[in-house]
């Protein structure tokens, strides 16, 4: 890197590969912001999130006096700060500190609540969507066919519609981080041989309904309240954020998820979806399915590069690439 170009860099900070991690890299993002990103590489690898979930926590632990909060996703982390009490270098010093701590994640047991969600795949709210984008701002989208965005996905991964539902309702999901919108988690398929992946909308909607569930890239999100978005839509689930709280399960919590909650999707009807909108939000005695439980992290990283999983994984990504390629582009 020459001058002119360090003089522009983002990142303050590089931390050298380990035989337990990659490449750590600080970088500047704002005055009171600092990203880690681990690699330059852009990878869907879940154990990566675990890493910088134990991260996250033992640098909270620390009590670090100007630290507002964090955001940790997949493979990333937000520091938000306040740069008049605390300086972004010693931030990282702190954040440092701990990478070095952690050598290993065999010994690594992460609590994590099994959410089970229902899913309808042709719901109305989703098509109204659908018909709004192609009516109001790109009438020739090529995702849209037949008013919903499942065929669409069911191209570009190289299956049927049958089969793409199958799939995301197959793996469970892994919540990186909530964050992006009030309520939200980023979720990423724990089993790689399910792991759909689609292109966003080009450009995005203006308006998606509460409760739409979207693709985008590798990454699944539940949309808590009515907003825009980009990603293509598979669904309509339940409501997973109550801004009032009435509903017992968000007494102590607007926020239905939580850091490295696992979420397994099943299929209903619309009809099933729009009374549980009626028992939760109304009458508010839904009783949510959610149980605890945890991942051993050695475990699934051993089940993650067994040769059997690795095989089947690489045939489904053989498959998607075909896909993605003769899809249309957005």
């Amino acid at each position: 890197m020459n001058e002119k170009q360090k003089a522009y860099s983002t990142i303050l900070r590089t931390l050298p590969a380990t035989d337990a991690r990659t490449e750590v890299l600080f970088r500047q993002a704002g005055d009171g912001f600092l990203q880690i990103e681990y690699g330059h590489e852009q990878r869907l690898y879940v154990p990566d999130s675990f890493r910088i979930l134990a991260i996250d926590a033992k640098v909270k632990e620390k009590g670090i006096d100007g630290l507002i909060e964090t955001v940790p996703g997949l493979r990333t982390n937000m520091f938000h700060f306040d740069p008049l009490i605390l300086p972004v270098e010693r931030l990282i010093d702190e954040i440092a500190e701990c990478e070095d701590q952690l050598n290993s994640l065999d010994n690594m047991v992460i609590p994590s609540r099994l959410i089970r969600l229902p899913v309808a795949f042709e719901d109305t709210e989703t098509k109204k969507a659908v018909e709004k984008y192609l009516q109001l701002i790109r009438p020739d989208a090529p995702n849209c066919e037949g008013g919903y965005n499942l065929e669409y996905i069911a191209q570009c991964n190289g299956v049927s519609v049958k089969e793409a539902k199958e799939k995301f309702m197959e793996t469970e999901w892994f919540n990186s981080g909530c964050g992006f919108w009030p309520g939200g988690g980023f979720f990423w398929p724990l089993d790689p041989r399910c792991a759909l992946v689609v292109p966003k909308y080009n450009p995005p909607r203006t308006w998606t309904p509460e409760g739409s569930v979207g693709l985008g890239g590798p990454c699944a999100f539940t949309y808590t309240t009515p907003t825009g978005g980009g990603y293509q839509l598979m669904g309509r689930t339940i409501p997973t954020f109550q801004f009032a709280m009435k509903h017992p399960q968000f007494a102590d919590t607007p926020f239905l998820y939580r850091n490295a909650d696992r979420i397994k999707f099943y299929e209903v009807s619309e009809e099933e979806v729009l009374n549980i909108y009626e028992h939760v939000h109304n009458k508010t005695d839904y009783q949510y399915e959610i149980e605890e439980g945890e991942i051993v992290v050695k475990d699934y990283i051993n089940w993650l590069n067994s040769e059997k999983i690795q095989a089947e994984a690489a045939q489904f990504n053989k498959q998607r690439q075909e896909g993605l390629e003769k899809a249309p582009k957005l």
